[in-house]
């Protein structure tokens, strides 16, 4: 018969064997990159063409795990240009719609997918250190019919080059704030900041990450973190 003291000497020793677990977890080392000159040269934006490619490493920006490996391929062009999305663990996944390029009309970045009233651009044009913009629209999430709001406060920051292990890229940091109503009702107050380094001779960002925050209703309102993940990309073609 093990005594209570015993049993709790146990379970002390398991809970300590378990800390050198706990302890590795390791976040994510910060973006290799640095401040480019205002002077710099940069090329204009690829326009899209049929079977461009971009291979993408999701990572959990919290314990530096590789969540997914994203192949995204230009499936049409047309007066909307549609990018088919597929990952070895989940097959394929919804599609990104652009009308015209660079303005997002579905968006398959969030928990559902969002279809916007209004295509919300994902950089400006011209682009330019300092040029900012806002607006307010509203999206549908998933295939349901009612319209929630959202709105979006975007910047481009800065000129930075970024280095990946596919390669050293000029880019333009552009950064998003978002404030949305979500499709669960239980969730209030949401938040979003989304930050893209989009390098203009890719058609599309070599880096970009996304956090962000909501409160649940509830007896007791609680704040919860969404995931904070980085993509970086692997290849393009």
């Amino acid at each position: 018969m093990i005594s209570r003291r015993q049993l709790l000497q146990r379970r002390a020793c398991l809970a300590l064997l378990a800390l050198p677990a706990a302890c590795s977890i390791v976040p994510l080392p910060g973006l290799r990159r640095s401040a480019l000159p205002a002077s710099t040269a940069m090329p204009a934006v690829r326009p899209p063409a049929a079977g461009q490619t971009w291979s993408y490493r999701v990572l959990n920006a919290y314990n530096s795990e590789v969540r997914d490996l994203v192949q995204e391929t230009v499936a049409t062009i047309g007066p909307q240009i549609t990018i088919e999305r597929q990952s070895p663990r989940l097959g394929a996944l919804p599609a990104e719609i652009q009308a015209p390029w660079g303005q997002v009309v579905q968006d398959p970045s969030w928990d559902m997918v969002q279809t916007y009233d209004t295509p919300l651009p994902l950089w400006l044009q011209p682009l330019a250190v300092g040029a900012s913009w806002s607006a307010d629209t509203n999206y549908h999430a998933g295939t349901s019919s009612f319209r929630n709001w959202i709105s979006v406060q975007m910047r481009v920051a800065a000129l930075e080059q970024v280095q990946l292990a596919s390669g050293t890229f000029n880019t333009y940091r552009i950064e998003k704030f978002i404030r949305l109503t979500h499709y669960d009702s239980s969730r209030s107050q949401c938040t979003r900041t989304d930050t893209l380094w989009f390098a203009p001779e890719v058609g599309r960002w070599v880096a970009r990450e996304t956090n962000g925050e909501y409160w649940r209703q509830g007896r007791r309102p609680t704040q919860y973190r969404e995931d904070h993940l980085r993509w970086e990309l692997e290849h393009w073609a």
